[in-house]
């Protein structure tokens, strides 16, 4: 789903809510959309890869063992420079995975996925960020 192979480690229901944990591994190319979340913090361990995170104001350029925080109601995104990226994604509480779960398909096996294959690839609809208690930033494509 959106250009990435995602993994759930761990859902809401297994952990009471408190945290959900995602295995990812985004194709070159990815580009996650400005958004924000409204009631989570995320965290990112890069385990290999280059990407690029914008958060606010501020653009980190994390590799392999950077550890990246986005607080909620920050505007953020990220976009992947190398041949394939691999992080470990904490949401905190628990929520977004599901939206995983629920817009995801079944990967047929286990390689980093065409980027923008999914039709929010680089666009995710209002509708649906509001379901999973996140919204698009002022001036962001998609945002009204």
């Amino acid at each position: 789903m959106m250009g990435t192979l995602w993994r759930v480690l761990a859902s809401a229901d297994e952990t009471g809510g408190v945290v959900g944990a995602l295995d990812e591994r985004n194709a070159q190319g990815l580009c996650a959309p400005p958004h924000i979340h409204d009631d989570a913090d995320e965290i990112f361990y890069v385990l290999a890869g280059d990407l690029t995170f914008f958060i606010g104001e501020k653009r980190i350029e994390a590799a392999a063992g950077a550890f990246v925080y986005l607080p909620r109601f920050v505007p953020h995104s990220f976009q992947c420079n190398s041949t394939e990226a691999q992080v470990f994604n904490f949401l905190t509480p628990a929520g977004f995975e599901q939206l995983i779960l629920d817009g995801g398909k079944p990967a047929r096996y286990d390689e980093a996925p065409i980027p923008n294959e999914h039709p929010y690839a680089n666009h995710v609809p209002p509708d649906v960020f509001k379901k999973y208690r996140m919204s698009v930033p002022a001036g962001s494509a998609g945002s009204k």
